[in-house]
């Protein structure tokens, strides 16, 4: 594998930090309250008590919004990498030997298959679109048989599954825990809620529930890490980021009632970029300090890294 597809070696860090910030109503869940004086649905809190976002609701509106764009996307013309948005019905057991689109990802069962035979043996022991696939490989000077399985598995699998991870390689995205601004005064309203029935075109007979959602103008502490990314990897992240930025992508439940409204702001002030280029300088000055103007023009840079690798030659 290349020194960036795993976590071996220290290739690149950027830290992202800022605000999402709900121009409407938002709830995130928890489970559903009994008590005759609690609300049937409240939101998530933490221990202490306090509304939060969990990271993994984040990283699932992100992901799954890229992933949409990605799957038109690779059907252009002008595009040569068909693989870039994973298994839209996510990793079924065996491929349809009809399926249009047998380069796509990988299924479990193709894992397996990579997994439990020896590489030499893989012309062999594999049959169908995936024997081909792994043919085209290089696997020249990895060496071992796990080398060469793992660079099978990061090769084969989608841009996405390589940078957001899957069952079987590790994320280079991480998002912590979003944590709310001014939580002990910000206001969390009671909402009514009635089920409908869509037969009878009416309010379904005695399904009427309450609901908490947190007071519109309520700000979240964003903070994403992003290590081992190439630049055309970060040139994909950024088109989600910059979903988020115009405010494209809801976050939450009850959104067709027009709750989770909202939209990303980034403090370049606080965030960082670490590479080879400055990375004796990060680790060994203790008043290191970067140019936010300087790294707030990356992302044209990454933009254009990954349309160059996924467009066809002119």
């Amino acid at each position: 594998m290349t020194r960036n597809a795993d976590f071996s070696t220290f290739s690149s860090r950027l830290h992202l930090k800022g605000n999402l910030v709900f121009q409407t109503g938002m709830r995130i869940g928890a489970e559903g309250s009994n008590a005759v004086d609690q609300p049937d649905l409240p939101v998530l809190r933490d221990a202490l008590g306090r509304p939060y976002i969990p990271g993994s609701s984040f990283k699932g509106a992100f992901r799954s919004s890229l992933e949409a764009i990605l799957r038109t996307l690779q059907e252009h013309p002008n595009v040569q990498d068909r693989n870039l948005a994973c298994l839209s019905v996510g990793k079924p057991g065996k491929r349809a030997q009809d399926d249009p689109q047998p380069a796509l990802c990988l299924t479990q069962d193709e894992v397996k298959q990579i997994k439990q035979a020896r590489p030499d043996e893989w012309g062999r022991q594999v049959s169908g679109p995936l024997r081909d696939r792994l043919n085209s490989l290089d696997l020249s000077g990895l060496g071992s048989d796990d080398a060469c399985r793992d660079h099978a598995l990061y090769s084969l699998s989608c841009r996405t599954c390589r940078l957001f991870g899957s069952p079987w390689s590790a994320s280079k995205v991480l998002i912590r825990d979003m944590p709310l601004q001014d939580a002990d005064s910000w206001p969390v309203n009671i909402r009514d809620g009635v089920a409908i029935d869509r037969d009878a075109g009416r309010a379904a007979d005695k399904m009427k529930y309450q609901f908490e959602a947190l007071a519109p103008g309520a700000a979240f502490d964003f903070e994403m890490l992003i290590e081992n990314a190439s630049e055309a990897d970060l040139g994909l992240l950024w088109m989600a980021i910059a979903a988020f930025e115009r405010g494209e992508v809801p976050m939450g439940g009850a959104r067709s009632r027009g709750l989770g409204w909202c939209a990303l702001t980034l403090d370049w002030g606080s965030s960082k970029w670490v590479g080879a280029e400055n990375l004796l300088d990060f680790l060994f000055t203790p008043d290191y300090h970067q140019d936010a103007t300087v790294l707030s023009d990356k992302p044209a840079e990454w933009l254009a890294s990954f349309q160059r690798e996924i467009m066809r030659p002119a």
